[in-house]
């Protein structure tokens, strides 16, 4: 019988929960927004770059700000194995998708795209 009852009063409860996710929901507008960062264009790979062609071309990108927050936060947890044993460096990597914080530098994310295959790349190299 107590099951019973705490059940009931969780669901009761539960409003409370709800409308603070409709209230996350209603503040989403899918507005596109724009991304501080930039890219490059290049052939080869990213230790050996070349001039891109028609058959090899693949873009860097490396953004900063609120996204690159954003997914840091989501992607952790820090790498065991970093590209820097600086004391105020973090890096956290999932697939293709590497972000980095330093104090001076803030969120910074890098991935790729080898655009003659469709397919994500990294973004950066150590």
């Amino acid at each position: 019988m107590n099951s019973h009852l705490i059940f009931i009063a969780a669901i009761f409860a539960s409003p409370p929960l709800l409308q603070a996710e409709e209230k996350r929901t209603e503040d989403w507008d899918a507005k596109p927004t724009p991304l501080k960062g930039d890219y490059q264009v290049y052939g080869g790979t990213l230790s050996e770059m070349r001039p891109p062609s028609r058959i090899d071309r693949k873009v860097a990108f490396m953004f900063t700000g609120a996204l690159a927050k954003e997914l840091f936060d989501r992607i952790g947890p820090d790498a065991k194995l970093s590209c820097s044993d600086a004391q105020d460096y973090r890096e956290r990597n999932r697939q293709d998708l590497s972000c980095t914080h330093t104090k001076a530098q803030g969120y910074v994310c890098y991935f790729g795209l080898d655009v003659t295959t469709g397919k994500s790349t990294r973004g950066s190299i150590c």
